[in-house]
């Protein structure tokens, strides 16, 4: 019945976006050519209206039906813990265009007419901006001021691939497919099953395809044309009809900058020169960050576990800084944001004695106060918290207990709890934190600013990172301090010091576990997020009835080896660590997953060279390979694959019980890094890749084939024949294959 209900519904939508671009009533011009100056010309012909950059055709809209409609629409939302389900009623379509003024007006190109249907008229303009770089910025204005729906649409070449829209774990190339764009919890198992099922049955929060904390209107294509799309309400963009490109944004006109570029680095440079880029991370940032809860003498012992295992340890984050607490969805925190003395006794002296061992501490915050707390007192008195229609605290129920939100917009808030960071986060010692969620602002909230909860819902992301930075700044810390963010939108890219893909399952799940945390960060970097990593091991533990989600040690050292590739080397315990393989659960895990530390370390000076491109030009650190080869058909697709800046290329085992793994290498000569053996570029490959081992490239004519070289193989895994049976190190069987195992090194 639920399938049915979902179809029609389906149904009905489909009919709808049909019925919003009518039909169109031309001016009578002549053909005519418009120079906008910059190296930017439109061409006007009776059929369609182009423009074209000095580096090629930019835009082109075809003037046969309609590109511009708009409508009056209200949301019915659903929210449940950062999970929204949102309806969208339309009232009247202005779905008639005609164009009544193609002129030039102070240099711009300005486009003047009416939009009408049944009940609705309203004047328009869109006026054409010649930038620098071959930028194209374009305003759209709606006259009517109870229109708040706005669509556009324009050509598309039909193998034009589309790239972009910030983290989207399920999907690199987005051609034909019709992703919406709306910060919120990702969902649990998003279309992987059973689990996605039950979270569905259950709590509502299976997720899908397209959901995601970080969605950013922003995308490119193969035919190196960039575009930004200025707004901040749910937008949807629909990439399913070949011919063409269409968008929906659920406010009243918007802005766009478009670019037109020699290749898709290019574009990326144009476009986070406007946005921002990250800074460089501090040098102390390159070691292993050991993920560890539960107390001082816990966390001291795993500390010396791992280095006595030479794993080179230089962060501790302990997310339970300020206390622990179980709920029914297992080990979660008190946010209340100061020490919890209690666990961690002489908590600054606590801090100072790791620092002066070379380790740096980091805790975690949120943008929420459980309900309980002087802080929260505080916050409640001062009216600091986001209100309900009702005018009181709008309180969220979390994943265990209820929480206030902190209302961003009132300069009161920011300023108290920036104080609030300055006094009890980096004036206790703290050399970071998770700045976590960002996502959960209700669309009905009522805020402080008076401006609409459904449009500040999307900046939430953004203003949290802000407050964070400004924080750091104001304690004159830059350079000095990381905080990492999982929500965003535009400009996260501008105050974010640094990414993390969120709360991916500890699984095999494409859509939801290693291999989508991959493909998170890919999609991620396409869109300004130059720095980014995930939870070694992931983190959503569920048990089920129907299958038990646990990390195992398989699983743990995949994602450890994975992320060796990563510029920030983290683990994560999970949400119920007791379930889940840790890095310190055995002897052998211990000695394995310190390889893998010395393994990233030894990549130091690589990192940093690649954030230090990242900071100046907003290059991402993990590359997928179009945006290196973006003329090789066999690349425009590739998701489970990439490259680390130029000179080395990753191809990692994303699939249980494999011990081998195919790809693809581009252009030019890669040496397999343990081997030695050398490929030709431009071919399929499958080697052989032995937890331990995993298969690793390097251009062999690259700037850094030398001191890439030098830095690893002296970790290459010595051959021995004395591993037992049961390690997860052992090749699995296979006839035509000899038998090989391997040492821990």
């Amino acid at each position: 019945m639920r399938s049915l209900i979902a179809l029609l519904l389906f149904f009905s939508f489909f009919l709808s976006c049909q019925s919003r671009f009518q039909k169109i009533a031309p001016i009578s011009i002549p053909p005519k050519e418009f120079d906008l100056g910059k190296g930017i010309k439109a061409i006007l012909v009776p059929s369609e209206l182009s423009f074209i950059t000095s580096k090629g055709k930019l835009l082109e809209f075809d003037l046969k039906e309609p590109f511009l409609s708009a409508a009056k629409g209200e949301q019915i939302v659903g929210y449940r813990k950062a999970t929204f389900k949102i309806k969208d009623r339309i009232q009247y379509f202005c779905n008639e265009q005609s164009l009544e003024n193609i002129s030039l007006e102070s240099g711009s190109l300005l486009i003047q007419g009416k939009l009408s249907g049944e009940g609705c008229e309203t004047k328009y303009s869109i006026r054409f901006t010649a930038k620098e770089n071959s930028n194209l910025e374009w305003k759209v204005e709606i006259s009517h001021p109870d229109l708040n729906r706005s669509y556009i649409r324009f050509k598309s070449d039909e193998e034009e691939a589309i790239y972009g829209l910030g983290e989207q774990f399920s999907h690199l190339n987005l051609k034909g497919k019709k992703p919406f764009l709306f910060s919120e919890e990702q969902g649990v198992g998003r279309g992987d099953q059973p689990i996605t099922w039950g979270a569905e049955l259950l709590e509502g929060a299976g997720g899908n395809e397209y959901s995601t904390y970080t969605p950013i209107p922003f995308f490119f294509t193969s035919k190196n044309r960039g575009f930004h799309f200025e707004h901040s309400a749910y937008s949807v963009f629909d990439f399913e009809e070949d011919p063409e490109i269409r968008i929906e944004i659920r406010e009243k006109g918007f802005t766009v900058n478009s670019w037109k570029a020699e290749n898709p680095k290019e574009i990326l440079r144009l476009y986070t020169q406007k946005t921002g880029r990250f800074p460089l991370l501090p040098d102390w940032a390159y070691g292993t960050w050991l993920g560890i809860q539960g107390g001082k003498e816990i966390v001291l012992q795993r500390i010396e576990e791992a280095r006595k295992a030479g794993n080179p340890i230089t962060a501790l984050w302990i997310q339970d800084w300020v206390g622990q607490r179980k709920t029914s969805f297992g080990s979660q925190l008190w946010w209340k944001w100061f020490p919890d003395e209690t666990r961690y006794p002489e908590w600054t002296k606590f801090v100072k004695d790791l620092n002066s061992q070379g380790i740096k501490v980091l805790g975690y915050i949120n943008p929420m106060l459980a309900t309980e707390g002087p802080l929260y007192e505080e916050a409640v008195q001062k009216n600091y918290l986001v209100k309900n229609k009702e005018g009181k605290d709008y309180i969220v129920q979390t994943a265990g207990f209820p929480a206030g939100l902190l209302d961003l917009s009132n300069p009161k808030t920011r300023i108290w709890i920036k104080t609030v960071i300055q006094e009890n986060l980096i004036g206790k010692g703290l050399s970071g934190w998770m700045a976590d969620f960002g996502e959960w602002l209700p669309t009905d909230a009522v805020l402080f600013s008076g401006e609409s909860a459904e449009l500040y819902h999307n900046r939430y992301p953004v203003e949290w990172a802000r407050l964070n930075r400004e924080a750091i700044q104001e304690a004159r810390k830059e350079g000095e301090i990381v905080f990492f963010t999982r929500a965003g939108f535009s400009n996260s890219n501008r105050y974010s010091t640094l990414f993390w893909a969120g709360d991916q399952m500890v699984s095999w799940g494409k859509n939801d576990g290693i291999a989508s945390s991959l493909v998170g960060i890919l999609s991620g970097g396409l869109s300004g997020l130059s720095l980014n990593h995930s939870d070694i091991g992931g983190y959503t533990t569920i048990p089920s009835p129907i299958k038990d989600y646990f990390r195992s040690k398989e699983l743990f050292l995949r994602w450890a080896e994975l992320n060796v590739f990563s510029p920030v080397f983290r683990t994560h315990e999970g949400n119920r660590p007791l379930q889940n393989h840790q890095p310190y659960s055995d002897q052998k895990t211990i000695r394995e997953f310190a390889r893998y530390g010395k393994m990233h370390i030894a990549l130091k000076e690589y990192m940093k060279f690649l954030n230090k491109e990242a900071s100046e030009v907003g290059l991402p650190i993990l590359r997928p390979l179009v945006l290196s080869y973006p003329n090789d058909p066999n690349t425009r697709d590739l998701q489970n694959e990439f490259l680390v800046g130029e000179d080395l290329l990753v191809l990692p085992v994303l699939e249980k019980g494999e011990d081998s793994v195919k790809g693809y290498l581009p252009e030019g000569e890669w040496e397999h890094v343990w081997t030695g053996t050398s490929y030709k570029g431009g071919t399929w490959i499958e080697v052989d890749s032995p937890l331990g081992s995993p298969a690793v490239f390097l251009r062999k004519k690259g700037d850094w084939y030398e001191r890439l070289k030098s830095a690893l193989l002296p970790l290459k895994r010595i051959p021995r024949s004395s591993e037992p049976e049961s390690s997860p190190l052992k090749k699995k069987e296979n006839p035509s294959k000899k038998m090989i195992l391997f040492s821990v090194g």
